[in-house]
Parts: C-alpha cells; structure tokens; sequence
C-alpha cells in the first residue's frame, strides 16, 4: 500500500465523493480513480461502493479507513515534532478534559502554555472515559485526562494515575429534601448524571446504596456536565459531583447534601495517551501545564 492510495481513501471518504476530494487534493478525478482502484487491487477486495451521490465504505473498506486515519494524524504529528524541535510553532495539539478539569485548571494551564507556545493551534475535546476512548484509538486525541471509570486496560494505553478528588452528594440550594434527608428519600429523588446515555449508576454509587440499604434510584436523566448543572439548580432533581465544582461559579446555587450512611466513591484522574507514540513537544508541555495546575489544586 502507498501513501498516497491511503490519502486517496481518506479524502474520498471525508469529502463525500471522487470528485470532491480530487479537487481538495489538487488531482485529476481519473488519477484518484486510478489510486482507489490499486488500493483495492492491493488489499484483495472492495473497500468503496460507488453510490448515486458520492461514495460509501464496505466493511473492509471501514477498517482500513480507521487505519489510514491513524497514519495520516502519525504523519501530522511527526512532522509537528520535527518542526517543533527547530524552534517552530507549528501544528495542532488536541486534547481531551472531563468536564470538570474543563472548570477549574484548564484556564491556569492554558495560561503557562501560552507563555511558551503561543502560537500552537489547540483543540480541547470535553468528555468523559466513553467519549474519548475513540478519538485516542483512532489518533484524533493526542492525550486526555479524565475520572477513570474502569473502561481502560492497561495494555491498550498509557495511563498515569494524577489525583483523587472526593465526590459530593448535591441539589439545589432551598431543596426540600434539605430538611430531613434520608437514604429512601434520595433514592426515591430524580438523579442527573453527566455520562454515556445508555449506562445506569456506576458500581461505586450502586455500592453507596447498597450500603445504606436502600435500592438505587429507578429514574436517572444522562446529560452532559453543562445540562446536569442547569437542571440540579432548576429542579428537584439531584446528582452526584466533584466537591471542588461547588466553589466554581458554575456551582452557584448547589449545595452539598451531607449524610451519613451515604458516601459518594472518590474519583481517580488518570492521564491517557496512545501506547508507544510519543507527545510533540508541545503536547507534551500542555499535559506537565495540566498536571502541574491539578497537584497544585491538590496541595491547596
């Protein structure tokens, strides 16, 4: 295979069609044609089929499209490093926060790697461990640092394990339940959890209620962290948080539900990238900015 059948696969796929993505790569529609055409006769079997409006990918067509991907951002990024190491800003650095780092350290850490590089393109990617596992397979996230949530093998990459941050029971602020809270009457509560939407409570808060003796809640909304907030403080609905979100200006308004037979499990950051592939300097530099501002909030 030769890079530029792969580029050729890449480009067909993102631009929709052969001829979209032979004027995007300043070829002749009959010389990507051409490309596809060995690309296919190289790899044994179909990769395109050709549709009325543009093109679609077989099954096979769907795995080595995932892995030209990542060759095409090793190459980006190989080329990132090199200029990088003669002293240039150049390249993109992407990187994946959970939302709460996205709330408290982000804005000191982009601060520090300004300083020195301030002219790098970045791309910060908000999520949790299900959203960014992708991008990091497929190359499109150079490193993330997220609430470990038991989904990463060791063998499928890097992980470094950062800090422990307590988690918080919360609702609104004047909530009823503030009054006489008990284990049942949470449970019987809605509960807005920030996460993937096909998954219930986690082991950690199924543990917490079992503990208390109580059954876990039946009504639980998924939503991302913004939407989770907003609809703690404007209803009765409640959820479980990081403490330090409550001192942010986001955390307006929620309060803290203290109860005895009923502990949230702590949360473990952990810092993720592809296994054998080294950081661009730069990258490099915004994950030590990044880890640096969250031992520094660890120690306040």
């Amino acid at each position: 295979m030769k890079l530029h059948q792969l580029q050729a696969l890449v480009g067909a796929v993102e631009h929709g069609s052969i001829r979209a993505a032979a004027r995007e790569l300043h070829l002749t529609q009959a010389a990507l044609t051409k490309s596809l055409r060995q690309l296919e006769e190289e790899a044994g079997v179909a990769l395109l089929v050709r549709k009325s409006r543009g093109v679609g990918l077989t099954e096979a067509g769907l795995r080595l499209h995932a892995r030209a991907l990542l060759v095409m951002r090793q190459l980006a990024l190989a080329q990132d490093e090199l200029q990088q190491a003669q002293g240039d800003e150049a390249g993109t650095v992407r990187v994946a926060l959970t939302p709460y780092l996205m709330l408290t350290v982000l804005g000191e850490a982009f601060l520090w790697f300004r300083k020195r590089y301030p002219r790098i393109e970045l791309r910060l990617i908000e999520g949790l461990v299900a959203r960014v596992l992708p991008g990091l397979r497929d190359g499109t996230v150079d490193f993330a640092i997220v609430a470990d949530s038991g989904d990463v093998t060791p063998q499928e990459f890097q992980c470094t394990r950062l800090h422990k941050d307590q988690q918080k029971l919360v609702v609104r602020a004047g909530h009823p339940v503030l009054r006489q809270p008990t284990a049942a009457k949470l449970a019987a509560l809605e509960w807005v959890m920030p996460g993937p939407f096909s998954q219930g409570l986690d082991d950690g808060l199924l543990a917490m209620f079992a503990q208390a003796g109580v059954s876990p809640p039946q009504q639980i909304t998924r939503c991302d962290a913004m939407a989770a907030m907003a609809l703690i403080r404007q209803t009765d609905a409640m959820s479980v948080m990081p403490a330090p979100l409550l001192a942010q200006p986001e955390g307006h308004g929620l309060v803290e539900l203290s109860l005895r037979s009923m502990r949230p499990p702590d949360i473990e950051l952990v810092l993720l990238s592809p296994p054998e592939v080294p950081l661009t300097p730069a990258a490099a530099y915004l994950a030590r900015c990044l880890t640096d501002a969250i031992a520094a909030r660890g120690k306040a």
